[in-house]
């Protein structure tokens, strides 16, 4: 990886940081929690936020459950008053799912949520170093949604040195291997 500090960075360094910083964050529940909701019924209200009405069918597909599991969440979710179940009017045999207004309240609070900790942890960081965040982050993005070119499109990539920390490679003077 590239070098800092004169040693190079490990993947269990980044991994080390990014643990510090999860010890760093706020702890217990956030305000939303109180719904008591699985994983797979957040799940669910999340692809209702971004996708509309859509039929079961369709959850089932996106969610990659069978048709009876999607039913079964959306029947959860429903009895609390998050989701709507209604047919549609030009085939009374398919059934729509949307989010309720309280649904929608809720991802709202847990968007917000979401936006006031990554507001507080970048507001650590100096114009100049969000800038620059930013750039790593857009790039990371671009290089990982671009198709691969081909087994040796590593050119200009960092590899992660997968060792331990405190384990370093010993090095020949050119900066080869010894």
């Amino acid at each position: 990886m590239a070098e800092i500090s004169g040693r190079t960075d490990t993947l269990a360094d980044i991994q080390a940081h990014v643990q510090a910083l999860g010890r760093l964050m706020p702890k217990g529940p956030p305000r939303w929690a109180h719904h008591d909701l699985t994983f797979g019924q957040l799940r669910l209200l999340f692809v209702l936020g971004q996708s509309g009405p859509v039929s079961i069918g369709q959850l089932a597909h996106t969610l990659g459950v069978t048709d009876a599991t999607a039913s079964e969440l959306v029947d959860r979710v429903e009895r609390r008053g998050l989701a709507v179940r209604s047919h549609r009017a030009d085939d009374r045999r398919v059934v729509d799912c949307r989010l309720s207004d309280e649904g929608a309240r809720l991802l709202a609070e847990i968007q917000g949520a979401r936006q006031d900790s990554m507001r507080r942890v970048l507001a650590v960081l100096t114009a100049d170093e969000l800038s620059d965040f930013d750039r790593l982050l857009r790039t990371m993005a671009e290089r990982l949604s671009a198709p691969p070119a081909s087994s040796t499109s590593t050119e200009g990539a960092t590899p992660v040195n997968p060792e331990t920390p405190g384990t370093r490679p010993a090095t020949a003077p050119g900066g080869g291997p010894a």
